[in-house]
């Protein structure tokens, strides 16, 4: 068995037993974090269970490794006052859990404060509408659980690859906010439970920039349709990126190749600002095409017979024509 084998099925067996000891049986309810995101997924991923890819797996572990960070960095500042995986079950008739990374509890005054981590591969500018729905789960259904208590609630985003943190504080419970949680629980928990039974329901769809992670997309009708204006917002923040990074690239090489002009023609390293300032010199190897052409052609062949044509994908983005009105003759 190679390595990457090793890991993927050593990891879905951890993840499955993981799963099972602090989540349960993720059939027979629904969590505050399903209740914000896709509804189709929510309810595909029950009827349709599928094995984890690799990628998925090791973000999984990711995200074991940034709330144990935290656990850690707590008691060694002195705070011991948190409890972890904590499970609580909402009210009403549909099976509804959370299960909360971190309430810390203060009996004077009395205040138990939710801590959700959220390990990403990078820093968001505001808490995706996913987080906080899921904060707003967690928090009304904790204040049902303790009405003399205030309720508070934040999110810690933690980029492990670069090693930044995002705070997004502040949050408290909102009954109308949560009275709409519920009602859309009840939707998804009802159309879940037609589906077991062989009923046709076509459960909502919320195209997002997280489609991509869902294994049920393939199958979409969202999908199949000529149009998802839902990904207008993820595209035209890709494609104003985009025009900054020509922008700044056309700044920043113009400056580095000043600085470089300076420290070449100084001859030697120069310091600035405790960022020392070299030349570097790195060699690599290249063939020689008119030898190598000469020598192979003695023995028969050309280059291109050692060439191989390989492929890679990338995202394409043009223009859609627009679709002219169909005119239409009148009757002489």
């Amino acid at each position: 068995m190679d390595m990457k084998t090793l890991l993927l099925t050593s990891l879905q067996a951890l993840s499955k037993q993981h799963t099972l000891t602090t989540l349960g049986d993720r059939s027979s309810y629904l969590g505050a974090s399903d209740i914000g995101t896709c509804p189709r997924k929510v309810i595909f991923e029950r009827l349709h269970p599928g094995e984890h890819d690799l990628a998925t797996l090791l973000r999984f572990q990711r995200g074991h490794m940034a709330e144990d960070i935290v656990a850690n960095a707590m008691i060694a500042a002195g705070y011991d006052n948190f409890d972890r995986q904590v499970e609580v079950i909402a009210s009403g008739t549909t099976p509804i859990k959370v299960h909360i990374d971190f309430v810390f509890t203060s009996t004077q005054p009395k205040i138990k404060a939710i801590l959700e981590i959220k390990s990403v591969s990078s820093l968001p500018d505001v808490p995706y509408a996913s987080w906080e729905s899921q904060l707003y789960m967690q928090m009304g259904a904790l204040k049902e659980q303790f009405p003399d208590y205030t309720i508070k609630a934040a999110v810690l985003a933690i980029d492990l690859g670069s090693g930044e943190v995002g705070f997004f504080n502040g949050y408290t419970p909102e009954d109308t906010m949560y009275a709409g949680l519920l009602e859309r629980a009840s939707t998804i928990w009802i159309n879940y439970q037609f589906m077991l039974i062989g009923h046709p329901v076509k459960p909502a769809t919320e195209p997002s920039p997280l489609c991509g992670y869902c294994n049920h997309l393939t199958t979409c009708s969202r999908f199949a349709a000529e149009e998802v204006p839902e990904l207008g917002n993820s595209l035209v923040e890709l494609q104003e990126l985009q025009e900054k990074e020509k922008s700044l690239k056309n700044q920043i090489e113009p400056k580095k190749a000043n600085l470089f002009q300076i420290v070449e023609k100084a001859g030697h390293s120069i310091k600035v600002n405790g960022s020392i300032l070299s030349k570097a010199i790195r060699s690599r190897k290249s063939f020689d095409i008119s030898r190598l052409t000469a020598f192979l052609a003695d023995q028969g062949h050309t280059v291109n017979d050692f060439q191989e044509s390989s492929s890679f994908s990338f995202l394409e983005i043009k223009k859609s024509k627009a679709i002219k009105p169909a005119t239409t003759r009148k009757a002489a």
